[in-house]
């Protein structure tokens, strides 16, 4: 067993309904809220593998209203398996007591099956992987659109609310803890300027005209399992941010983090922007993914989603940065700054290619 573990770890995986003897457990890198282990074990039909999570509580206090989400999803998705798709569902395994996780001195942790042979990748390939992601997010989506989205707690208060983003961020430019309104100001004066964009979704949703729906709510392209031999999306995993909220947030997160032209944290601005191809190819995986259960305005509102999101979530990378770092991980200094940054421009460039966007987009 590996000792980059806590000591208690061996405690933890007996605690769940696992059949054989452990031989192996190791660090699984990838993620960046949650520690990862998978375990290897022998039973009498040969080796089985499995993915531990020790769960991250200053994102996810409420533990309980997590795993609860967590669990409804899965059986959901369990009970809409579709062959022919080649789409499997994320499979919970069981503490001893029959529960979704345990509590142990180390934190609270949970079970999953792992997915043998398959990969996950950052950046996209080319563009029929992208058109693979997009389409196995919007069966996603499908297979869940008649799950209650009052059944899922909501585990992140107003996380999809734009307009509650903007409110953070000007708190935080106010009381300015860490002294860094001065190096942001050209930021937040973009912000500011498009302030409006923010109500766009949330007017809808106040007068009604926009359904609630169960979301993913985290639909980068590293969240896709593909096939590592043939190179089909197995997978969608990460159900965490799995609430209620509008449908075409996860095509718009799944626009500014698929068809970015630079990393994340890029700190030559002009090569932020959005790939149109890849775009393309993101939106006709997504719109034949979800099929016709998208509303005429679900379907009008997907390239405003993409700006929308994007811009939502340099507000939170720009707020983060103000507020000192207090969320998202930082490996340098003004690296939230950046990320801010790359956001915005690539709404800019958004606003500049908004009739090629909607003209790229099929027809419901």
């Amino acid at each position: 067993m590996s000792g980059d573990g806590p000591a208690d770890l061996s405690d933890v995986l007996s605690r769940f309904r696992i059949a054989g003897t452990c031989r192996d457990v190791a660090p699984h890198r990838r993620g960046h809220i949650h520690d990862t282990f998978v375990s290897t074990w022998t039973t009498g039909d040969g080796e089985a593998r499995y993915l531990h999570q020790r769960i991250n509580e200053r994102v996810f206090a409420d533990v309980p209203a997590l795993m609860r989400n967590v669990e409804r999803v899965t059986r959901h998705l369990a009970g809409d398996e579709a062959p022919e798709t080649g789409l499997r569902s994320l499979r919970l395994v069981p503490a001893s007591d029959g529960g979704a996780f345990v509590r142990a001195p180390s934190g609270a942790w949970r079970t999953y099956h792992f997915i043998d042979r398959t990969t996950s990748v950052d950046r996209p390939r080319d563009e029929a992987q992208a058109y693979e992601a997009a389409r196995a997010f919007g069966r996603f989506q499908r297979r869940l659109s008649d799950l209650d989205p009052d059944a899922l707690d909501e585990t992140i208060p107003r996380f999809f609310d734009a307009e509650h983003r903007l409110r953070q961020l000007e708190a935080a430019a106010a009381a300015d803890v860490a002294g860094r309104v001065g190096d942001a100001a050209r930021e937040l004066r973009f912000v500011r300027e498009r302030a409006d964009l923010a109500s766009i979704v949330e007017d809808h949703l106040r007068a009604g005209r926009l359904p609630r729906r169960v979301v993913h709510g985290d639909t980068k392209l590293n969240n896709v399992l593909f096939d590592a031999d043939s190179g089909r999306a197995v997978c969608v995993v990460d159900l965490d941010t799995c609430m209620p909220a509008w449908a075409p947030y996860d095509f718009g997160d799944l626009v500014r983090f698929t068809a970015a032209t630079c990393a994340e944290d890029e700190t030559d601005l002009d090569r932020a922007g959005v790939d149109l191809a890849l775009y393309r190819a993101i939106a006709e995986g997504y719109v034949e993914g979800t099929g016709a259960f998208l509303t005429p305005l679900e379907h009008e509102l997907l390239p405003v989603a993409a700006r929308l999101v994007t811009f939502t979530i340099g507000v939170r990378f720009l707020a983060d940065h103000l507020a000192g770092d207090a969320y998202f991980k930082v490996e340098r200094p003004g690296q939230n700054l950046d990320r801010a940054r790359v956001q915005l421009r690539m709404v800019l460039r958004m606003e500049e290619e908004t009739d090629a966007m909607e003209r790229l987009l099929p027809r419901a």
